[in-house]
């Protein structure tokens, strides 16, 4: 048999396995982790609002799982408790303290906040989605063993880098994939009436901005921006072609290595993200911190260190003490 030499490695295997070390899985579940937490605490804030020892009522359209689950009544008291102990675990998770255990219970606080809120909204939002399925593939991996308390306690033996790789690899594909789907889901329901002038964009414009109506001096309440780009149809025709090579192209980014490219098409990414919060409401503003997959987060950490002690702040430490 002929020697192993990486070159004979098929193109999957350099896809998937060559692109980081086992110490950036880490470093990227542990920023995640953060931004997670924060993440959690913008998304659900009008739970809040409830008198949290108020009388217990029933829901008018329960959430599919909740149907299915037999949960048709909404229970004040418990909603805190969930959002801070989502917001606890988050913080298990980030660190590494009982990874795994911790990744279960934001599953399971992020399906009942979600189903709480969407039940009272009578929509499903699907922001948390991309959430769900970047935890599942932590779940799957060994990031507990790298960057973590739970490897300072536990002795484990360093990872390897394929196994540092596939899982964060596989995070890329999925963001990119939601952005790319939507674009299929957008041509599949209106066409190109989606981006042209005077179409699907603009009615969402006017619809947002009308949900609160007209104030006494003839403006519209909120979302005013949305309001005034509605009446320039060649402005949103102009935006739509944007949004449409960006969603077709995205796919794209899974084969660039330079970070500072990368790094300019996902401040555009944001930017997209803060524009449609702006213009319709769109509360994906947060979401932009799932990016994080992109980067190697060991480097990043390194050099946010570095700059920390130039100015004489201690910085978190890579955890396991190495």
């Amino acid at each position: 048999m002929a020697d192993y030499h990486p070159s004979h490695r098929s193109a999957v295997d350099r896809f998937f396995f060559d692109w980081f070390s086992g110490e950036t899985l880490g470093a990227v579940r542990l920023y995640f982790g953060i931004g997670l937490a924060l993440y959690v605490l913008t998304q659900y804030p009008q739970l809040l609002i409830l008198d949290q020892l108020g009388t217990e009522f029933h829901y008018t359209l329960p959430i599919w799982y909740f149907w299915q689950l037999g949960i048709d009544h909404n229970v004040p008291w418990l909603i805190l408790p969930t959002l801070l102990a989502t917001f606890v675990a988050c913080l298990f998770f980030a660190f590494g303290k009982w990874t795994k255990p911790a990744i279960i219970a934001i599953l399971i606080g992020i399906f009942y906040l979600k189903g709480v809120r969407d039940s009272f909204s009578g929509d499903v939002h699907h922001r948390e989605v991309p959430i769900i399925a970047i935890l599942t593939l932590f779940f799957l991996s060994k990031c507990e063993r790298v960057w973590s308390l739970d490897a300072r306690r536990k002795g484990f033996s360093p990872i390897e880098d394929w196994e540092g790789s596939w899982p964060i690899r596989a995070m890329q594909i999925y963001i990119v994939m939601f952005y790319f789907w939507a674009l299929v889901a957008k041509l599949r329901v209106s066409g190109l009436f989606w981006f042209e002038g005077g179409g699907r964009v603009q009615e969402t414009l006017v619809g947002r901005a009308l949900r609160d109506g007209f104030g006494a001096d003839g403006n519209v309440v909120n979302l005013s921006l949305g309001w005034e780009l509605a009446q320039r149809p060649d402005l949103i025709f102009t935006f739509g072609i944007f949004v449409f090579l960006f969603e077709l192209l995205i796919p794209l980014l899974l084969f660039v290595k330079d970070w500072r490219i990368r790094l300019v098409i996902l401040a555009g990414a944001a930017f997209f993200h803060f524009s449609n919060f702006m213009l319709m409401n769109v509360q994906f503003y947060f979401y932009p911190f799932v990016f994080v997959a992109f980067f190697d987060m060991a480097k990043v950490h390194r050099w946010l260190k570095g700059k920390l002690r130039l100015r004489g702040v201690e910085a978190p430490s890579e955890i396991t003490g190495d």
